[in-house]
């Protein structure tokens, strides 16, 4: 950043809500700079964000869809103009300079979540005020926040959930007979870094070998804006097993997925993101489907 170099430091990545960030603003001059006031932000807010367009040619029509929530958006001078008695001075000598900073989160808090089309996020910003706005000196940080689901308090978590589904395939107007299958997991609820452990039972009763088997850990997420939602959905973590060849059967039992580190089912405290999780397992193209909180 030519003569100044601006930074800020914190003393950790990740952080509850309720808990203080605390770290550093740091300031390297070659020279003596003069400003007005040394300024933080600290933000925390959600944006969604997509477009849509229908029709072709001269009929083409594109429809922008956004939304946000702001969780908190704090100021505060830390030297010069509106800084506390003792740092309300408007000059710094060349040298390094370190100026120690905190700040509260608020309690009710969503977890961070990025995505293409939405995120909530935290940061801490800075800028050197200085006479002309072209002249400003401005930096920013990003910080995790993390909110605490805490699955006791959630009925039912610990019991082990399952589904039965069965799929006729069709080839040529003629019906064969039906795959079925049996999948459970060992419970409902996980947090990050615990393992799904999930059975499945298969019966291949049609006349086509089912190629290869997989069980997943999906992520359902709904975006809101002011006038309309949006879904995506992402693979988080897959593990495969050999197919299932026709009129035969196939067990699949104490297959381990470790949960990766995601933001909480529900994403509590967001209004304008939604996201579910469930693990799946999947013959071909036919999908067999068990929620699970995570």
């Amino acid at each position: 950043m030519g003569k100044i170099n601006f930074t800020i430091s914190l003393n950790k990545n990740v952080y509850r809500p309720g808990e203080i960030v605390s770290g550093q603003v740091n300031i390297g001059l070659l020279e003596s700079l003069s400003f007005k006031a040394i300024e933080l932000t600290y933000q925390g807010r959600a944006n969604v964000h997509w477009s849509e367009s229908t029709g072709t040619g001269e009929n083409r029509r594109t429809e922008y869809y956004y939304g946000s929530e702001m969780y908190f958006n704090n100021h505060a001078a830390i030297y010069g103009d509106g800084a506390p008695a003792g740092s309300n001075l408007n000059t710094l000598n060349a040298g390094q300079h370190v100026f120690p900073i905190q700040f509260q989160l608020p309690i009710n808090l969503p977890s961070s979540f990025e995505a293409y089309i939405g995120h909530v996020r935290y940061s801490v910003k800075g800028k050197i005020r200085r006479s002309g706005v072209s002249s400003n000196s401005k930096t920013m940080t990003v910080f995790t926040v993390l909110d605490y689901l805490d699955l006791n308090q959630i009925p039912n978590v610990q019991i082990p959930v399952g589904r039965n589904d069965s799929h006729h395939l069709c080839c040529c107007c003629c019906r064969s007979g039906p795959v079925e299958a049996n999948f459970h997991i060992n419970r409902a609820g996980f947090v990050p870094g615990e393992n799904v452990t999930a059975h499945a039972s298969i019966e291949n009763m049609s006349n086509r070998n089912m190629k290869a088997t997989t069980i997943s850990i999906m992520q359902n997420v709904t975006f809101h804006a002011t006038t309309r939602s949006k879904f995506a959905s992402q693979v988080f973590g897959t593990i495969h097993h050999p197919g299932c060849f026709r009129r035969s059967n196939l067990e699949w039992n104490n297959a381990h997925l470790e949960i990766p580190a995601l933001p909480p089912s529900g994403l509590r405290f967001c209004n304008i993101i939604d996201i579910n999780y469930f693990v799946q397992v999947q013959l071909r193209n036919r999908y067999y489907m068990n929620r699970t909180k995570e």
